[in-house]
């Protein structure tokens, strides 16, 4: 019974791995991030400009969102990028979340809604936006596929080390 749970689990981890490291097919050209832009009141915010700002800080690509409030980058190369809203007025501001990171024909979505000008409320949304949603979300694929891995490793050693446990105590026949 023990060697079939060691085998169960063995496969297991030799599957998480074979889905780890097998190549994903990615669609031709380059990466899209696409979204809305919500303002204060919830509703489609239009006429403001989105930035795409590389990890060096430059401004890669700009959008200006439509009535609907959608904006969208096509053809970006594969990396990480932060966000920066442009009003009608011509005020910039950071976008309070983690980067997105993109990979060769990867489809990411990323909307965002407009505060109100308090630093509370600000810090307030940040605090509750700091998550595991939000760790998982900033990973790359093979970050995500390695910890994955990692946990059915440790699940893996730890019913070998309960199996182990369990067959060297002696059990009483009182």
């Amino acid at each position: 019974m023990a060697d079939m749970q060691i085998k169960t689990v063995a496969r297991l981890v030799i599957a998480a791995l074979v889905l780890a490291l097998a190549p994903v097919q990615a669609h031709a050209g380059g990466a899209r991030l696409e979204g809305y832009l919500l303002g204060v009141d919830g509703r489609a915010a239009s006429g403001y400009r989105i930035h795409l700002i590389d990890d060096e800080g430059q401004d890669f690509a700009q959008s200006l969102t439509s009535d609907e409030g959608v904006y969208s980058f096509r053809d970006v190369t594969a990396g990480a990028y932060s966000l920066g809203i442009e009003s009608p007025e011509g005020r910039v501001a950071p976008v309070a979340a983690p980067p997105v990171r993109l990979d060769a024909g990867e489809l990411a979505r990323r909307d965002i809604k407009l505060l109100a000008s308090g630093d509370a409320e600000r810090e307030a949304v940040e605090r509750e936006n700091y998550s595991f949603g939000v760790w998982w979300a900033g990973l790359s694929p093979a970050a995500k596929a390695g910890s994955v891995v990692g946990v059915f490793v440790i699940l893996g050693v730890t019913v070998q080390a309960l199996d182990d446990e369990d067959q060297g105590t002696p059990q009483s026949n009182d």
